[in-house]
């Protein structure tokens, strides 16, 4: 019985497999009887193609959008009331500065630690200005975007009009290619201005030295060395070697570096500690697996007016004295 309900089902599905086949014969010598087309269910493969192209192109998912915008809103104004200063004074305290640079006084020799600080807080005040610009240009364009898109698709739902089409289309990707940039540049400056240390915007010394592990550690420091460099200068940092000590074989025993640029110390700060490296070692006869190590130090290159500002407190030093008597012995040194 099993065997006669299989053949049964594959009769069946061979029929409807020939007469599946037997349809574009059919609808070509029909020529363009839409009528009987329709009646017989069969149409044309291009204009189903282009009915779904329709739909698709009709079909925007307008609470998906929604949602989008007001993420990358949220984000702005989280900014905005986060940040220290508004716009309009970070305008003024721009123009404040820009006035004291402009007298000629300014730039004497005598003035050269005003010089340096002024130039710092326009560059600070100058990025904060362009990005506030960007977030209120980008944050603009999405919401027109959006208030278009829900104005006209109502309105091409009843006149399928293909030039309406084309323009949902394209302000839907204006509409998700500025709230997506707005997004990005959001929780960018969200992450920078966690970097809020009193040195995190400093420049930033970073000593690698290798530990355990000869040849292979003098490897290990080359490669940090190269990763650190690397980042820095993908970040838009100027880093400058100031001493470097070569290895035996390959690498580096030492190497000192110093970055500068937007919040350097506060990006590499994570970095000081111990590094280890585990890999079948290229510098081994037998191929064995080797551990290695390399220190990395890092710590902020300071002005000298924040190093005269720093005081350390009593409770933190340790004074120990050392006196000699007697004519030798084990009591000669006495500690105090």
């Amino acid at each position: 019985s099993n065997s006669f309900v299989m053949r049964q089902s594959e009769s069946c599905s061979s029929k409807r497999f020939s007469r599946h086949n037997f349809h574009p014969p059919i609808a070509a010598t029909l020529g363009r009887n839409d009528d009987l087309r329709r009646s017989l269910g069969l149409f044309s493969t291009k204009s189903s193609s282009d009915s779904k192209e329709k739909e698709s192109s009709t079909a925007i998912d307008l609470p998906t959008l929604r949602r989008l915008v007001n993420q990358a809103a949220t984000l702005h104004d989280a900014n905005l009331n986060a940040s220290p200063l508004n716009y309009e004074q970070i305008l003024s305290r721009l123009s404040d500065l820009e006035t004291e640079s402009s007298d000629p006084s300014f730039w004497e020799a005598s003035n050269s630690k005003r010089n340096k600080i002024v130039n710092q807080e326009i560059g600070r005040y100058s990025r904060l200005k362009v990005e506030m610009e960007k977030w209120t240009e980008l944050r603009g364009e999405c919401e027109s975007a959006l208030e278009l898109l829900e104005e006209m698709i109502p309105q091409n739902d009843e006149s399928n009009d293909s030039n309406d089409d084309e323009m949902i289309q394209l302000l839907t990707a204006e509409c998700q290619s500025s709230a997506a940039k707005l997004i990005e540049l959001s929780q960018k400056h969200e992450l920078q201005s966690l970097l809020s240390g009193p040195y995190d915007n400093c420049p930033a010394r970073i000593v690698l030295t290798a530990g355990a592990g000869g040849t292979e550690a003098c490897d290990w420091v080359a490669m940090l060395y190269r990763m650190y460099t690397r980042h820095a200068q993908h970040m838009n940092c100027r880093v400058v070697t100031t001493d470097i000590s070569d290895g035996d074989v390959v690498g580096y025993k030492s190497v000192e570096m110093e970055v500068d640029g937007i919040n350097a110390y506060g990006w590499f700060k994570g970095e000081k500690g111990a590094h280890r490296l585990v890999r079948l070692s290229p510098f081994n006869a037998n191929n064995k697996r080797q551990t290695t190590f390399a220190g990395v130090d890092v710590s902020p290159i300071l002005e000298e007016e924040e190093i005269r500002d720093i005081e350390v407190p009593e409770s933190e030093l340790e004074i120990t004295t050392m006196r000699s008597g007697g004519k030798g012995g084990q009591n000669v040194n006495k500690v105090e």
